[in-house]
């Protein structure tokens, strides 16, 4: 018997509200399906009001759904609440693209770290120094990071911290939006790196969203690529890449190394 994808969307129609006499717009999120199988990378493609934004605020439950359903590990996501939701919540880690953004400059790196687990209920302790130490050993940081302040950290490094805290409750899906977007080409080689190694260690799925084909080429077993809405391709990364059946796959691919706006 085979396991259940991580992630299965099947028909997402995502809708914003118009005015009270403006015409009904068109879905943000038009129809969406597919899967991303357990331990895998699904890389999601697509110029400004692609969809992509919405489509991923959506899966974590930031933004309503008009219809269509989205199923974790087999499980009815969309249908979950309160404390049932809030311990669902656990299996989603998040990365986004701006470090400097996401972690609180009040806080050490060790209270960073410490902060989602304690939230969770979790005691502060000296198993917790040790899973806050490991987690930052994993992403490649020394233990005497753990005293410091984003502030004092480099792009690279404050990512490996963020990448960290969102490994803290052990996820099962680890969603990355534009990781590397805001880093210098070196480090986000480096960052790439070390997501393929957390990866095959943690075993984990992951949802890549980036404007960068090469960067989704790299780390992406399949792609989905959204233009205005619509998932217009979706498949193997290297089939996509080999031998895309889109008009619109075609010109992303041919603009190469060249970004296409998020």
């Amino acid at each position: 018997m085979t396991s259940a994808p991580i992630l299965d969307i099947d028909t997402l129609i995502i809708r914003y509200r118009a005015g009270l006499f403006a015409a009904r717009p068109k879905p943000a999120v038009n129809g969406a399906s597919f899967r991303l199988e357990q331990g895998e990378t699904l890389g999601i493609v697509g110029e400004s009001g692609s969809g992509k934004t919405s489509l991923l605020r959506a899966i974590l439950r930031l933004l309503p759904v008009e219809s269509g359903t989205i199923r974790l590990e087999g499980q009815d996501w969309l249908a979950l609440k309160g404390d049932a939701l809030r311990q669902a919540r656990q299996k989603i880690g998040v990365v986004s693209q701006n470090p400097f953004l996401s972690l609180s400059p009040r806080l050490t790196i060790e209270e960073i770290l410490a902060e989602p687990m304690l939230a969770a209920g979790r005691r502060n302790g000296p198993a917790m120094r040790e899973r806050i130490a490991g987690l930052l050993s994993d992403c490649g940081l020394p233990a005497d990071f753990l005293g410091r302040r984003a502030r004092e950290l480099s792009g690279g490094q404050a990512q490996r911290v963020a990448i960290a805290r969102a490994l803290a409750l052990e996820p099962h899906l680890l969603v990355l939006d534009e990781p590397t977007s805001a880093l210098d080409v070196s480090v986000q080689a480096q960052i790439l790196n070390l997501l393929s190694d957390l990866k095959a260690s943690h075993g984990l799925s992951m949802l890549f969203v980036t404007h960068n084909l090469k960067v989704v080429a790299h780390v992406s077993d399949t792609l989905l690529v959204m233009r205005r809405g619509d998932v217009i391709e979706f498949g193997r990364t290297e089939d996509v890449i080999r031998a895309p059946t889109a008009a619109y796959t075609r010109e992303l691919l041919s603009f190469g190394r060249k970004a296409v706006s998020t």
